[in-house]
């Protein structure tokens, strides 16, 4: 028996979470000067209702404590353990469970336990996620899941369209000049995931070129696996989350999708209003469906 471990940064359907029985360490979210759990001691509605106020929260890494009680309780259970862990190259939180690793590897060297780099984030980490449990439910063993998880990480893709370009400005990602031309030319930025690191690849006129931008974007990458679970995560915007989802049934004639609100960690740096699209690049073996 073994355990899948994610971070708060999994934006999976908590009906999901809990019918594989998958634990969650959260990062933190800093606002109005009080540091908080990311849901756990703060939700996401919390947090974008205080941005609609003005409020910018900042992110930082889980808590050792958090990471050091997680694999005890594991290691308690007599459970081997998979921590499928935010992209490293945005965060510290993948650095610093490697560190806490390699003192359980030593105190347990009969239990199995690894750290993945997701090289993801928000419902990409979650389709991971997804087939990961699917797999241990199926009876796969411990390195059969771990090399399945690798490979799934280099082929997942995130495209995301920004509704709002000055929260790339609150960030510091871009230029007040360039937020405030962007703003009066009603830009939306459309942002791809590559090696684990944000990039800005175009910049679409209104919103729905960008919706359609994001959706042709997708059609073209998975022509060879349409059928598959298409992810799709909003800032407090399911109306266009619903849109896209339509739009895409439209295209692809599937109906196969998650939707889920972004988390808070995610959702302070992206801004309210914002929408993802998360896919398999390729079709994996095995694969499991809904």
């Amino acid at each position: 028996m073994f355990r899948l471990i994610v971070d708060s940064t999994c934006d999976l359907p908590n009906e999901i979470m809990e019918k594989y029985g998958i634990l969650m360490i959260p990062l933190h979210v800093i606002l109005n000067g009080n540091d908080y759990k990311d849901k756990v001691e703060i939700t996401t509605d919390e947090v974008f209702q205080a941005m609609r106020s003005g409020a910018l929260p900042k992110t930082s890494q889980v808590n050792p404590s958090d990471v050091y009680q997680t694999f005890q309780v594991c290691c308690d259970r007599g459970e081997d353990f998979i921590y499928l862990a935010f992209s490293a190259a945005l965060s510290g939180t993948y650095q610093l469970a490697e560190t806490i690793l390699l003192e359980f590897q030593s105190k347990y060297p009969d239990r199995n336990m690894q750290v993945i780099d997701s090289k993801s984030g928000s419902v990409a980490i979650g389709l991971i996620a997804l087939q990961a449990a699917k797999m241990i439910e199926a009876g796969y063993g411990f390195d059969a899941v771990t090399r399945h998880i690798s490979y799934l990480t280099e082929h997942i893709e995130h495209v995301f369209t920004i509704a709002d370009i000055g929260w790339l400005v609150k960030g510091g990602r871009i230029s007040k000049l360039q937020g405030m031309l962007g703003s009066l030319l009603d830009v939306r930025p459309i942002l791809e995931v590559k090696n684990g690191l944000l990039h800005l690849s175009k910049k679409a006129r209104g919103s729905q070129k960008a919706l359609n931008f994001v959706s042709d974007t997708l059609a073209d990458r998975i022509e060879g696996f349409p059928e598959q679970i298409i992810g799709i995560a909003h800032s407090d915007n399911l109306p266009g989350a619903e849109d896209l989802k339509n739009l895409l049934a439209e295209k692809l004639n599937t109906n196969n999708f998650i939707i889920s609100k972004i988390g808070c960690v995610l959702g302070s740096h992206l801004g309210i209003g914002g929408l993802g699209l998360f896919f398999f690049n390729q079709k994996p073996t095995p694969y499991f469906y809904l």
